[in-house]
């Protein structure tokens, strides 16, 4: 029997569940249906890569609508839409006036979804030869080893194909086209989509995406298909990456992305950028070259790229046999990415000065309305008074923002895994971020005990190395998650002695964490706000509800101590 066959059979038997109004039976059906198309997914059996990413897709849509099934029954519209019924009484009816029998073969009704293009039309190829017969009937079989054909090139990464869902008719939430580096707020078929489609639509870093909208419409007047080579540097999680991919889409050339943090051995390095770009040259047409984290490759490597960038052939190192490679790439754009740019050289950040941009963190105004957009998309509620306490914990990025949202959805469900609300307040947000010991500076306990460990250094600086392991911590972790962000919110000064605490931080651990018990303050102690800032007009009530701690905005001296840090 063909997948399709079988997957018709299934999908047949679960819309007959649910029209009949069997919440377990359908639920067990339709995991069924994920399971099917999920071992199909995995076998390796010759299937091309176009048909491997459509079965992603149905993979997809049918694991969306079975997490609606479990939090919101058989009643919610896009069920109803997707088994084709209004109510459970409109059961789809057979030829005699009777019911649909499951699995009744003349039954063509699929309600909201069209299945017939499950998977491709033949076009003539001949399936490959297998070696055994086909697994569980679904398809061709595993290809045979011999025949296989070995590969000359990395084969291209799956197409990203989003869920589709029935268009929702009546109440939705109200979502702005406002979204952060990882939402638009766009719509697809009625479901918001928080994935930016275009640059008009990536939300915050305007100072970039103006000037980038720019150059790309230049270069299709002049007819290029690549822009000057550009430089992205900023902190963590505030959508380098898909930065980079929207270029290449608004160019509609090939996007080709070389995480460099992978990179700890100088050989493998020098083996796997030399294999990256080997495997670009092949491809011969136009292409973004994206390199994250680039300061994570060693002098040598970074200094090889000159080549490229002045006459767009890459000469590789020397290897241990003396030799070196050269590698044409006709047509590109270079982009690399970095959260470190004090340690990229000077004659790359030189040949990328025209279009050198820091990403930024992300504004008030920008992580509540993403907040908003991120629960609504999970078919969830939330009050202004618990984005209020989400905001400061934020620390200004998106990768904060996801994890705080995915945790406050948790926090929805009991023990036995029973849904309590779909709406978040300001009392459940208050309660996750008390169990989580997430303060209203955005601080967790690791936080506090390195905060803690220097104070108890006195008035001696610590190093890096020293400070790290008293924490528990590698000291490249320390500096990379940890210490970037106590510096910005100007609780550690660095010189060349080592690490500091500044009287504001002093002042915080006094006030607000004791020294046996690093735990989330929830009271409203007005002496916390008076040693901070002096000034405690201006909070609102869930401020003080939550904590009594607000981050200074407008403080510079964490930026400027920032320039003096030092890797030990």
């Amino acid at each position: 029997m063909e997948l399709n066959d079988i997957f018709r059979e299934k999908y047949r038997k679960t819309r007959d569940y649910a029209c009949s109004g069997d919440l377990e039976n359908t639920m067990s059906s339709m995991d069924e249906i994920c399971k099917l198309l999920a071992n199909q997914i995995e076998k390796n059996n010759g299937d091309s890569i176009l048909t491997k990413a459509k079965l992603k897709k149905w993979k997809d849509t049918f694991e969306a609508y079975l997490s609606i099934i479990k939090q919101n029954g058989l009643t919610d519209v896009r069920i109803k839409k997707l088994f084709g019924f209004e109510t459970f009484s409109e059961r789809p009816k057979a030829a005699g006036g009777g019911d649909k029998k499951v699995g009744d073969g003349n039954s063509d009704n699929f309600g909201g979804i069209d299945i017939a293009g499950l998977m491709p039309e033949d076009d003539g190829t001949p399936e490959p030869k297998t070696s055994e017969p086909s697994i569980e009937g679904i398809g061709p079989g595993v290809p045979s080893t011999e025949d296989t054909p070995k590969a000359t090139m990395i084969e291209p990464p799956p197409i990203k194909v989003e869920p589709t869902y029935p268009k929702l008719e009546g109440n939705e939430p109200e979502l702005a086209g406002f979204g952060g580096s990882d939402y638009s707020g766009e719509e697809d078929n009625g479901v918001p989509s928080f994935e930016p489609k275009s640059l008009k639509t990536f939300i915050g870093q305007q100072h970039i995406v103006k000037v980038l909208l720019k150059e790309i419409a230049i270069a299709k007047a002049e007819g290029r298909r690549h822009l000057d080579n550009i430089l992205l540097f900023g902190n963590p999680g505030l959508g380098k990456s898909t930065l980079m991919e929207l270029i290449a889409k608004e160019l509609g050339v090939r996007f080709e992305m070389l995480d460099c943090s992978q990179f700890q051995d100088s050989r493998k390095s020098l083996v796997g950028l030399q294999n990256f770009f080997m495997n670009i040259a092949k491809s011969n047409e136009p292409v973004v070259i994206a390199l994250d984290e680039v300061h994570m490759l060693s002098r040598d490597l970074q200094s090889s790229l000159l080549t490229l960038l002045n006459s767009r052939v890459y000469v590789s190192p020397l290897d241990k046999n003396g030799n070196s490679q050269r590698i044409e790439i006709k047509e590109f754009t270079f982009i690399a990415a970095t959260t470190d740019d004090d340690k990229v050289l000077d004659t790359i950040k030189n040949r990328c000065l025209r279009l050198t941009f820091q990403m930024v963190d992300y504004t008030d105004d920008e992580l509540r309305q993403i907040y908003k957009n991120k629960v609504a998309s999970k078919g969830l509620t939330i009050t202004d008074e618990a984005i209020d306490v989400c905001i400061p914990r934020s620390r200004g990025a998106m990768r904060y923002v996801n994890s705080i949202v995915e945790g406050l959805n948790t926090a929805r469900y009991n023990d036995a895994g029973v849904v309590l609300t779909n709406h978040i307040d300001l009392e459940l947000a208050v309660n996750y971020f008390k169990d989580k010991e997430i303060d209203a500076m955005g601080l967790g306990k690791k936080d506090i005990e390195i905060l803690k460990a220097i104070d108890d250094n006195g008035c001696d600086p610590i190093s890096a190395d020293v400070l790290s392991a008293r924490v528990g911590l590698e000291t490249k972790k320390y500096l990379s998650e940890y210490e970037r962000y106590l510096i910005k919110i100007g609780f550690i000064s660095v010189s060349g002695r080592g690490r500091s605490l500044t009287e504001k931080a002093r002042e915080y651990l006094k006030n607000t964490h004791n020294k046996n018990e690093p735990n989330i303050e929830t009271g409203n102690d007005n002496n916390v706000n008076e040693g901070l800032s002096g000034d405690t007009s201006g909070e609102t009530n869930s401020d003080n509800y939550v904590n009594n701690i607000e981050p200074e905005e407008n403080n510079t001296t964490g930026e400027n101590n920032a320039e003096n840090v030092e890797t030990e």
